[in-house]
């Protein structure tokens, strides 16, 4: 470990396991981390440009497992992919122009009953996890397994933005946000 508090990468070690990692249960066996990696997908439902953000941010959290502070960082775009499947849902479903942050995106699905009560708290959470990701005045390391189970959260939180039909049409939204 370097005096960053980190693996160095070299030439001769980056593509070994961070040795960080290697203290973590459930990491001696790099098939069975992978495989809890990659378990979590976003469903067909999803748009593809949310699909190919969410990738990105997977194979982030998957390469952690050789330099540990990738966790952090596809932990945090994972917050910002959160932000851009509810625009995305916003837009299908026609949200007036004039609801451009993401608190106003929460609250106008919530009150078009896209989700209940408990989600509509998650995704609050979710929002300011973001906005504290996004303005650090340190840098964060989160634990392998808060990594894993985020991705799943997400992943289950934005597959389920896009359940159902895409109706709404607010009398003067034009359904392009």
């Amino acid at each position: 470990m370097s005096k960053l508090g980190f693996k160095e990468i070299d030439a001769g070690n980056w593509l070994t396991p961070d040795p960080v990692v290697l203290h973590f249960a459930g990491m001696e066996r790099a098939t069975d981390y992978v495989e809890a990696v990659l378990a979590p997908r976003l469903s067909g439902n999803v748009p593809e440009d949310i699909q190919k953000l969410f990738e990105v941010a997977r194979s982030a959290v998957l390469y952690g497992y050789l330099f540990y502070p990738l966790y952090t960082l596809g932990m945090e775009q994972l917050l910002r992919i959160g932000e851009a499947a509810v625009a995305s849902r916003c837009t299908q479903l026609g949200i007036p122009k004039d609801r451009k942050k993401f608190s106003d995106r929460i609250d106008w699905l919530a009150e078009h009953g896209i989700f209940d009560r408990g989600e509509f708290s998650a995704w609050h959470a979710l929002r300011r996890l973001r906005n504290s990701a996004s303005h650090p005045d340190r840098q964060s390391i989160v634990t392998p397994g808060s990594a894993i189970g985020f991705l799943d959260g997400v992943a289950g939180d934005i597959n389920a933005l896009f359940e159902g039909e895409s109706q709404i049409v607010e009398p003067g939204g034009d359904g392009k946000g």
